[in-house]
């Protein structure tokens, strides 16, 4: 009986080490990323242990039934160690993974699931910027060592067992069996987060936090575990199949103005371009005096967002107006051989030639692929760049400087129409910029905003250059950013705004000027521009024309929960129940959730936007699921 009180109070001992060192991570992580997150309160991160029982009971349960097993062995020497050695392991294991999220949050703004392992996968860039990271976040490392020594010191004073031999009787073998079976049980429990009907899951931590601090009450061992099972999608019904498409279809006319038809188009998405980097979005406050003057030439979204928050997100919303409604991104899901209905194949239906160009790595995020399989017909990357071995930035690709003026170059060479796209890089960490241009740009107060200037500069030369060629004139530009990034604005910090990027047209003839406020999103590319310059056609698309009479919105997906921005309300839905309403006209930082004190107007908003949203949903994952993205699959008809 002593024994096993000994060995129970000692597993008891490194479970609360473990609980410590959770606790310890979520201090840390809030520390380093504090300026994410406002009006955090102190019962959040007790609200947190909820989270960190159920990573603990998932990583320590070999360590538990290690200490548990029934057998009298476990007071030699020799077990001991291998109850030591297993704590350890688990413990350096819990420790590493808590601390991804102290520095990877500030790129993601959300917790890290199981995704970005596929990331990694998807090209070696991860290996190639490996190096340069360990340098960058050096404090990392010592955050590790100096939790692994807390660990190692609390283990040693107080978890120290004192190997003596006891035959096990029957009775004991008995004894033992009931209490592993209801340590066992309570362990099991403690996976489930509790004794509710089911599971927690990453949705349920809205319950303790408004949607911006809901990080700091997960923990990311938990939100790995999460996700590591869990298929991409699961089919929804909210609706018949005949209710569907009255509430929400994707099925769309494009209606051609004819003005533009048979212009060439390029579309150029910056690296991480947050809207609030941008000064004529933000009263002449930015790094970006070229396009804060093509603005004023431009046909202008003042209301544009991003519908995911990573590069390897953007291209199905931009090229094939396929938001990012799931978890895991779409170009590395189970769904990724899909037939979608891309923009490049539409327009090469029109007699347009197509192409892709990226100064990073051939086969970064997936990006040759995917580009491929929705009608790309030229790729170029870094192996195609001409001189890699002058302009190559050392970490991510070529410099923005010279492969834009390589772009231009090679668009000279386009028989037209075409319809070209670039994605820069140099604005991407670890924000490098060429030694001749180094103290050229303002500094900012982020890395980052040096090499925007540095890329709003590359823009003004490539643009230069541009002008000297004969297809500049019969061309409209598009310009986007794949996704936003660091920001210092509360507006910005925001579930909405946090998604918010620049978005404009330029027309060299100055035949397209102006500016919407309407709401404006990544998937609308698609249709506005085959409005602009393609034939009437039916499209499957989740976006709209910006230059047409369907009702705009916005629809993001983070830490498993959907939001909806529709006019001046935004709502937040976690796949059940809405759980935030906030009216944007009152509450620009999105601070006060009326989600239990709505009127009888604001009711109806919310059962409408809910609905809707449904619909989405609804839409997205069986279409998804059923491979029935494109009107040519005979699945749609």
């Amino acid at each position: 009986m002593n024994q096993y009180s000994n060995h129970l109070s000692l597993l008891l001992k490194k479970l609360g080490i473990a609980f410590l060192v959770f606790s310890l991570c979520r201090i840390l992580f809030y520390i380093f990323n504090s300026y994410h997150f406002i009006e955090v309160s102190p019962t959040l991160f007790l609200y947190g242990i909820r989270f960190d029982l159920v990573a603990i009971s998932f990583i320590y349960s070999p360590l538990i039934l290690l200490h548990l097993i029934p057998f009298s062995f476990r007071d030699l020497k020799w077990y001991q160690k291998i109850l030591t050695i297993s704590f350890y392991t688990l413990n350096t294991l819990a420790i590493a993974i808590n601390l991804i999220d102290i520095a990877y949050f500030d790129f993601t703004l959300k917790r890290t699931t199981t995704d970005f392992f596929g990331m990694v996968g998807a090209g070696d860039d991860f290996f190639k910027l490996l190096p340069n990271y360990i340098i960058d976040f050096w404090y990392n490392y010592i955050l590790f060592a100096g939790l692994l020594l807390i660990s190692w010191l609390l283990h040693k004073k107080y978890c120290q067992a004192k190997p003596s031999f006891h035959p096990f009787r029957k009775k004991d073998y008995l004894f033992h069996s009931i209490i592993l079976v209801i340590f066992s049980t309570l362990t099991v429990f403690g996976m489930r987060g509790g004794l509710q009907y089911k599971p927690i899951d990453i949705v349920n931590a809205g319950q303790y936090a408004r949607a911006q601090n809901i990080p700091i009450v997960l923990n990311t061992p938990f939100t790995i575990l999460k996700t590591i099972f869990v298929d991409n999608i699961q089919p929804v019904n909210y609706f018949t199949k005949t209710e569907i498409e009255t509430i929400y279809t994707p099925k769309t006319i494009i209606n051609s103005n004819q003005t533009f038809k048979g212009k060439n188009v390029v579309l150029v998405i910056l690296e991480s371009f947050a809207k609030e980097y941008v000064g004529g979005f933000n009263n002449n406050k930015g790094y970006t005096p070229f396009i804060d003057s093509l603005l004023t030439e431009s046909y202008v979204f003042t209301n544009a967002y991003a519908n995911g928050s990573r590069s390897i997100e953007a291209l199905p919303c931009i090229l094939a107006g396929l938001p990012q409604l799931m978890a895991t991104p779409y170009v590395i899901s189970n769904q990724a051989g899909n037939q979608l209905e891309g923009l490049p194949q539409l327009l090469k239906e029109e007699g347009y030639n197509t192409s892709f160009y990226h100064g990073g790595a051939n086969g970064t995020m997936g990006f040759n692929g995917f580009v491929g399989a929705i009608g790309i017909d030229n790729y170029f990357g870094l192996n195609e760049y001409p001189t890699k071995e002058k302009d190559y930035d050392g970490f991510w690709g070529i410099f923005d400087e010279p492969y834009l003026q390589y772009y231009a170059a090679e668009l000279n060479k386009k028989q037209e129409p075409f319809f070209s796209t670039v994605f820069t890089v140099s604005s991407h960490h670890p924000y490098t910029i060429p030694k001749e241009h180094i103290n050229k740009f303002p500094k900012g107060n982020l890395p980052l905003h040096e090499t925007v200037g540095y890329t709003d500069y590359s823009l003004k030369l490539f643009f230069e250059t541009a002008k000297k060629m004969p297809w500049f004139n019969n061309t409209i530009f598009v310009f986007t950013a794949d996704h936003s990034a660091q920001s210092n604005a509360d507006k910005y910090k925001n579930r909405l705004g946090r998604f918010a990027v620049p978005v404009f047209l330029y027309d060299p003839t100055g035949n397209l000027k102006g500016r919407s406020k309407s709401l404006f999103q990544h998937i609308d590319i698609s249709p506005t521009i085959l409005g602009l310059v393609g034939s009437k056609n039916e499209i499957i698309s989740f976006g709209n024309n910006a230059f047409g009479n369907d009702e705009k919105f916005t629809v993001q997906y983070v830490n498993g929960t959907y939001q909806i921005t529709i006019q001046n309300i935004f709502l937040i839905f976690d796949g059940e129940n809405t759980t935030n309403f906030h009216n944007l006209n009152q509450d620009t930082l999105l601070t006060n959730n009326l989600i239990n004190n709505l009127n009888p107007h604001q009711k109806q908003q919310k059962d409408k936007l809910e609905k809707h949203l449904k619909g989405i949903i609804q839409q997205y994952n069986n279409r998804l699921i059923n491979n029935q993205l494109s009107t040519s699959n005979k699945m749609n008809h």
